[in-house]
């Protein structure tokens, strides 16, 4: 009840917040003392579920192609985007200005139409909205049929 409450303070002061985060501001505020090793593992979790974790295609968008080359996680793909399963995630995905935590990370995306492709984060799109990627030619191929549609809604999620 009282993370209720915090969370209605939170949000009609505009602060964003997830309940495990008000959680452990309340116990501080309260003088409660919370171990180290408790506060480490909530924001492990916390985290965990903002990325998507649960492998329940939580985001969705469009899906668009580019021509790969040089990316914003230090690779350069140029000429991989017909053989390989590449992705730009939104820049609100990615942390700083370069290599960030999505870096590396696999994805699978799923078609309206059930199909599914797993592809690796190696380039940030900073057009995208937070649910929209970008994919090499080969995924979007493989997921649209050809490159003719241009964009098509996606499902997809962290694995």
């Amino acid at each position: 009840m009282k993370t209720s409450a915090v969370s209605f303070a939170m949000f009609i002061a505009g602060t964003p917040a997830s309940p495990i985060s008000m959680n452990i501001a309340h116990a501080e505020q309260q003088q409660v003392k919370v171990p180290a090793a408790l506060k480490i593992q909530l924001r492990h979790t916390e985290l965990a579920a903002r990325r998507g974790d649960d492998n329940n295609y939580n985001r969705h968008g469009h899906m668009t192609y580019y021509e790969v080359g040089p990316g914003a996680c230090g690779h350069n793909d140029s000429g991989k985007g017909d053989t390989h399963n590449i992705v730009a995630v939104s820049s609100a995905l990615m942390s700083g200005q370069g290599a960030g935590d999505a870096c590396g990370r696999k994805i699978t995306i799923k078609a309206h139409d059930g199909k599914k492709v797993t592809a690796i984060v190696r380039d940030k799109c900073p057009s995208c909205p937070p649910g929209g990627i970008d994919v090499s030619a080969k995924v979007f191929k493989e997921l649209a049929g050809n490159l003719d549609v241009g964009k098509t809604e996606v499902s997809w999620t962290f694995i």
